[in-house]
């Protein structure tokens, strides 16, 4: 005979076909992206990229990481927040704070490690304020959110390489010139969340939604990077942007990184207006940058408030972090295609690919590791230990080892279990074994 308590146990745990199954293909895009930016962070800087020499390749990686972290963001977001059928009719609310929580804690994260002085633009901080923004939509209709994807994607780099927000805010103000118009603007990295948590909805288990994501990924990159150089090649302007896309370390240290940071510092100051605020401080960018003693509701080219002029050899670049619409197009359409191609290998490739997704399991811990491991290495290393493959392969071979080592004997990283205590450390009794 069935007693009270095992129906009553019965009844709350939810069939098994209804339990959210871990996505492998997402752990391994994310643990591509972590070393991804590990490469671009220590890899030996270049302006310019050719197959025929090994010493340009971390370019191919550069900004584009950042973009595929962000995507799997969004998509974490998703998975997170679904609605599932053991949750009582509080759970958008408990998901909402936990997000919240966590994006405090991300917060406080990203500014200690700012706080190391690198040249390494840290990204957790917008992360943090994109999540904030995303909580009004983790259950809004899917056209709602595809339309604000789509007006920050496209309003979005306009908006910031015009040079805008000086009109509107201080360009001194940390939180401005920091996270919502610095080197990652959040006005643009919120559009390339809001599309991960569009694609977190899609089956993704299916070999034929894998199959589309590469393929929606393969065209969105083509029409980015391929309309972007039909743009400039109208406009008569060279193919790549020289110092604007190139400058991608300015801002660095001697050390040399360009880093998936420290490049976006580069572009930041060309595209924000001459108050404007270069993310890292960073003190090149675009020719048509105003003065630095230029007033403060000066836009970017010169213009004035009512008809501004906007640098069109800026606006169309397609250099890594230049922030166009362009480059933010094509850089996610690399990103969605990446995810797509994760998911379709990982369930095929065994045990050979289980390294990399365990750096993704613990993607934060060793985002933050590598930061640290950059800013003793620039303050204690040769230059030659400090920036090239030799620093980025010994990185990320260590990153991987011990990311492997941690995921077997300890499971969770450090970093992984404080945020997810942070996030649920305002769930009341019986709430916080839950998965969140």
């Amino acid at each position: 005979m069935t007693t009270t308590a095992t129906r009553r146990d019965h009844a709350v745990a939810p069939p098994p076909h209804d339990r959210p199954r871990r996505l492998d293909g997402l752990d391994l895009a994310r643990g591509l992206a972590v070393l991804g930016m590990i490469t671009a962070h220590f890899g030996p800087f270049t302006p310019e990229f050719a197959w025929t020499d090994p010493g340009t390749w971390s370019r191919v990686v550069d900004g584009r990481s950042a973009v595929l972290f962000a995507l799997c963001a969004g998509v974490s977001l998703t998975l997170m927040t679904r609605p599932r059928p053991d949750e009582g009719p509080t759970a958008l609310v408990d998901h909402r704070r936990r997000v919240l929580l966590r994006a405090v804690a991300l917060f406080v994260v990203g500014a200690l490690l700012t706080a190391l002085g690198t040249p390494v633009l840290v990204i957790l901080p917008t992360y943090s304020v994109c999540f904030v923004a995303t909580l009004p939509f983790l259950r809004a209709r899917t056209r709602t959110v595809a339309l604000v994807a789509a007006g920050a994607l496209l309003v979005g780099p306009v908006v910031w390489i015009a040079g805008l927000p000086s009109m509107l805010f201080a360009p001194s103000d940390p939180l401005v010139k920091g996270v919502l118009f610095g080197g990652y603007p959040g006005i643009t990295w919120w559009g390339i969340v809001l599309v991960g948590l569009l694609v977190g909805r899609l089956p993704l288990h299916a070999t034929r939604t894998q199959a589309a994501l590469v393929g929606t990924g393969g065209v969105a990159a083509a029409v980015g990077y391929g309309g972007g150089a039909l743009v400039r090649r109208a406009l008569g302007l060279p193919p790549t942007s020289g110092p604007v896309g190139s400058s991608s370390a300015v801002g660095s240290s001697a050390a040399g990184s360009s880093a998936a940071g420290s490049s976006a510092a580069g572009s930041s100051a060309a595209g924000s207006s001459a108050a404007g605020s270069s993310a890292s401080g960073g003190s090149g960018g675009s020719s048509a940058a105003t003065p630095s003693d230029a007033p403060v509701l000066q836009p970017q080219g010169g213009g004035t408030l009512e008809h501004p002029e906007i640098d069109w050899s800026v606006l169309t670049a397609i250099d890594p972090h230049a922030g166009s619409t362009p480059e933010v197009l094509g850089a996610l359409g690399v990103a969605v295609a990446v995810l797509g191609l994760s998911l379709l290998v990982a369930g095929r490739a065994g045990r050979l690919l289980a390294p990399v997704r365990a750096v993704g399991t613990l993607a934060l811990t060793v985002y933050a590791a590598h930061i640290v491991a950059f800013a003793v290495l620039e303050r204690t290393a040769d230059a030659w230990l400090a920036e090239g493959w030799i620093p980025a392969v010994s990185i990320m071979v260590g990153a991987i080892v011990l990311a492997t080592a941690w995921r077997v004997r300890l499971g969770t990283g450090p970093l992984e279990r404080l945020v997810r205590w942070a996030s649920r450390s305002l769930d009341g009794p019986g709430r916080r074994s839950r998965t969140s």
